[in-house]
């Protein structure tokens, strides 16, 4: 009898193997990778230089791995294997209480003082007004819902480290203003390391405050609630059972119907003339539904009253625009990661504010932030 099941489980595991290799060799190979938002390894080049140095062998594995058959189940079921060891957060993120998804705090060796030390010496280089809004990260802000024995998040303490290092630059304390309001909004997604549009219009009226502009009335906005988001925390974790968020874009109508929207990344550049692009809400990346998501410089003329604002920046910035196009007549988003022209070239152009706009893990970590 047991000789028999032996025999069983040794057939059943020869007809796995053997449909695993005719999927392998049927299915069509993917690019790219939805669920984990990046590029899958190809077949590599054979070649008689990289059959002998190792290249071609190390990309073969590279490319089992990536092109395996329901590989999105296999990652999956790998991800919650590991947190029943106790090994949560081992893909950087940390699964939470509630379905919240949290990636692990920044390294305390960092660029936070270094990027700082930057802006204040731009400042000094320039009359205009200039502005800091670091955004904390939602596993400070919700630390009650991170799990036991995840690592300390010393998000506040590096925000109120920056008057210090920022010596006549307006820094917003958004902080304050999130830990009082999150009780009555939720404030970022649940599977995303983004804010949702109440956490960008929380930012927004701290802003205005902080700078003495009066902040659109919340009633003004009509709100679209859109599901099935997953954000950038489940593609990184893979914990495929976690529920999808709700994107809910803010419209007010009379200001979104006016604006023109041109992105500058190419001589000829593109226009439009909506803040949200609706389309994007029909594949993975639903956040490009802000603004298109990242892009080197964007131009918004809002037809609203008001100054031209530099805004330097990450893509938290995105969700927040739609708001900032209230008090300006004109934004100007520039993002250091893809603009790589000298940013003093801008201040040229009647520009009457400057704001950097930055969540902390970007602003602690970026080797990009090069002001010239």
């Amino acid at each position: 009898m047991k000789k028999k099941f032996s025999n069983i489980l040794t057939i059943l595991f020869l007809i796995f193997v053997f449909s695993i290799s005719l999927l392998y060799v049927f299915l069509p190979k993917k690019d790219f990778s939805q669920t984990e938002k990046r590029y899958l390894a190809g077949f590599p080049k054979m070649s008689f230089t990289t059959l002998t140095d190792g290249s071609f062998e190390e990309g073969f594995e590279e490319f089992l791995a990536d092109q395996t058959p329901m590989r999105t189940f296999f990652v999956s079921v790998n991800a919650y294997f590991e947190y029943l060891k106790g090994n949560n957060g081992s893909e950087g993120v940390y699964l939470g209480k509630d379905g919240w998804l949290f990636e692990k705090p920044f390294d305390r060796e960092n660029k936070f003082d270094l990027n700082a030390g930057k802006i204040s010496r731009f400042a000094k280089t320039t009359d205009k007004p200039v502005s800091v809004m670091i955004i904390p990260t939602k596993g400070y802000i919700y630390g009650e819902y991170l799990p036991k024995n995840s690592l300390n998040y010393y998000d506040g303490d590096y925000i109120k480290s920056l008057p210090s290092k920022l010596e006549g630059v307006n820094v917003v304390d958004v902080t304050s203003a999130f830990l009082n309001e999150k009780g009555n909004a939720q404030l970022y997604y649940k599977t995303d390391h983004h804010w949702t549009s109440a956490g960008a219009f929380t930012a927004y009226k701290a802003l205005c405050d902080s700078l003495g502009l009066e902040a659109a009335d919340e009633s003004l906005y009509k709100k679209e609630e859109y599901g099935s988001f997953r954000g950038t925390s489940y593609s990184t974790s893979c914990y495929t059972l976690t529920k999808p968020d709700v994107i809910t874009l803010w419209r007010n109508s009379k200001t979104n119907g006016r604006a023109k929207v041109s992105i500058e990344d190419s001589p000829t550049p593109d226009v439009y003339d909506n803040m949200f692009f609706p389309e994007a809400l029909e594949t993975e990346d639903k956040y490009v539904v802000f603004l298109n998501g990242n892009h080197g410089i964007e131009r918004i003329e809002t037809g609203n009253k008001g100054g031209k604002l530099l805004l330097i920046k990450d893509s938290f910035a995105h969700c927040a625009v739609p708001f900032l196009a209230e008090n300006y007549s004109e934004i100007i988003m520039v993002d250091l990661r893809y603009y790589k022209k000298p940013v003093s070239e801008l201040l040229s152009d009647d520009i009457s504010e400057i704001l950097f706009l930055y969540g902390i893990d970007t602003f602690a970590e970026s080797g990009d932030i090069i002001l010239r």
